[in-house]
C-alpha cells in the first residue's frame, strides 16, 4: 500500500518503530479467504484449459528429463573425452515410453566442439573436418543396417572455440535430430540408442566431436564400446561390457503425438551485399510459429535442387551472415527455410541476388 498525505493512515505525530517519521501503519479487518480461494480456482482453470489445448506437445523420452539440462563436455571446458568416433559408438537405454497416439519419431544426441582444418592461407580461415554422424534405436543391444539413419553431417556442428585463434563457428552444443520409422520404437518395451560416426578419420578427441552429458548417478544404463569400426555391434555381449556412470549421455528419442498441424511462416524481410570490411552478405528472415527450433538458408542455381549454406541458426533474430565461398559466383536463389520442435518446416519465397561481384576479404 503507498501512503500519501491524504491517507486516513496518516499520523501527526512522528511514531516509534516506523520506517517514516509521521507514517503509521493502516490496520484493516481481516478478510476471509474465500476470495483467495476463489483466484486460485480460476487460475488453476485456466491453466488446466491451456495445457488441453497442447495435448500433442512433443515427447521427449530421456533419463535427465530437462534436455537443457545435458551442458557439459560439450560446450567448453574439460571434455571428458566423450568424443563420438569411428572407434567409438555411445549406447542408451531408454526410460519406458509413455503411452499415447504418435505418428512420427525422431532419435537425437547433442553435439559439440566439432574440430578443424585450415581452409586458407590464415589461421582464421578454418573449416570442420568432414564426416558423419549416425544413429540407430532397437529393442535390444543390437542393431541392424536398416536401423542406421544419419543424424547430422560435421558441418554443422558448433565448433570448438580456439585460445590462439578467432573462431567464427564456436558457439554452444545443439540437439540434432532424424526420423526413424514409428514402427522401429518399442512402445511396450525396452529401446537401446546407438550413436557413431562412419568416418575414418575420427579415431581420438583430437578430431571428433563431443557428445553432451548432464549429471546422472551410479545406475548403470548408459554404455561406450570402443571395439566397433565404423558401426554399432550386432551383439549385445560386445556392446554393454563398458558402462558409463555418474553422466548421462544425450541420447533421446522425440516422439510426435497425433494432433493438428502448427503452421510456420517464413518470409524474406533483406538482402545486403557484402562489403570491402565485411565480406558477408547478410539476410534477414521473420519467422512465425509455435516454438521455433531452427532456421537456415539455401540456395540454387536452378530453382529445383537446393543446398543449404552453413550452420542453422538456433534462434533469433535470423539474421544470417553468408560465407562467400559457400555461393557459387553467378545469380542464383535465395530461399530460407525453418522448422519447429514438431519438425515441421516452412520456406520463404525465393528470391534472385547476383553474388558474382561480391568483395574479397581484406582481413
Amino acid at each position: 500500500m503507498i501512503l500519501t498525505r491524504s491517507s486516513p493512515c496518516f499520523g501527526k505525530r512522528p511514531l516509534n518503530n516506523v520506517g517514516v517519521a509521521g507514517w503509521r501503519p493502516c490496520h484493516r479487518r481481516a478478510h476471509s479467504g474465500a476470495p483467495l480461494q476463489f483466484l486460485l480456482s480460476c487460475c488453476l482453470f485456466i491453466a488446466s484449459f491451456i495445457f488441453a489445448q497442447t495435448p500433442d506437445y512433443p515427447v521427449t523420452v530421456l533419463k535427465v528429463p530437462n534436455p537443457n539440462d545435458y551442458t557439459l563436455f560439450a560446450n567448453s571446458g574439460w571434455d571428458g573425452n566423450w568424443y563420438v568416433g569411428y572407434n567409438t559408438c555411445w549406447i542408451k537405454k531408454l526410460p519406458p515410453v509413455p503411452s499415447g497416439r504418435y505418428v512420427r519419431a525422431y532419435v537425437g544426441a547433442r553435439l559439440g566442439r566439432m574440430k578443424l582444418s585450415p581452409a586458407g592461407k590464415k589461421p582464421w580461415e578454418q573449416q570442420s573436418l568432414p564426416g558423419e554422424i549416425f544413429m540407430a534405436i532397437s529393442s535390444t543391444a543390437a542393431w541392424t543396417k536398416n536401423q542406421y539413419v544419419r543424424l547430422t553431417g560435421t558441418e554443422d556442428i558448433p565448433s570448438e572455440g580456439d585460445p590462439e585463434s578467432a573462431i567464427v563457428t564456436a558457439g554452444e552444443s545443439q540437439w540434432f535430430w532424424a526420423e526413424v520409422p514409428l514402427n522401429q520404437v518399442n512402445q511396450a518395451g525396452e529401446n537401446f540408442l546407438a550413436l557413431w560416426s562412419p568416418t575414418p578419420g575420427f579415431l581420438s578427441i583430437s578430431s571428433s566431436p563431443v557428445l553432451a552429458a548432464a549429471w546422472g548417478g551410479r545406475d548403470i544404463d548408459s554404455w561406450v564400446d570402443h571395439a566397433v569400426k565404423g558401426e554399432p555391434s550386432h551383439g549385445p555381449g560386445k556392446a554393454l561390457a563398458t558402462g558409463v556412470s555418474y553422466f548421462q549421455p544425450a541420447l533421446a528419442l522425440k516422439l510426435i503425438p497425433a494432433g493438428a498441424a502448427h503452421p510456420v511462416k517464413v518470409r524474406m524481410v533483406s538482402w545486403q551485399n557484402g562489403t570491402a570490411d565485411h565480406p558477408f552478405p547478410i539476410v534477414t528472415a521473420a519467422v512465425e510459429g509455435d516454438s521455433i527450433e531452427r532456421a537456415w538458408v539455401e540456395f540454387s542455381v536452378d530453382q529445383k535442387k537446393w543446398t543449404k549454406i552453413d550452420r542453422p541458426l538456433w534462434k533469433a533474430p535470423f539474421t544470417f551472415s553468408l560465407n562467400p565461398t559457400s555461393l557459387p559466383k553467378t545469380r542464383l536463389a535465395l530461399r530460407v527455410k525453418a522448422a519447429n520442435i514438431w519438425e515441421e518446416t516452412d520456406t520463404s519465397t525465393p528470391f534472385l541476388v547476383d553474388v558474382s561481384n561480391n568483395p574479397e576479404t581484406k582481413h
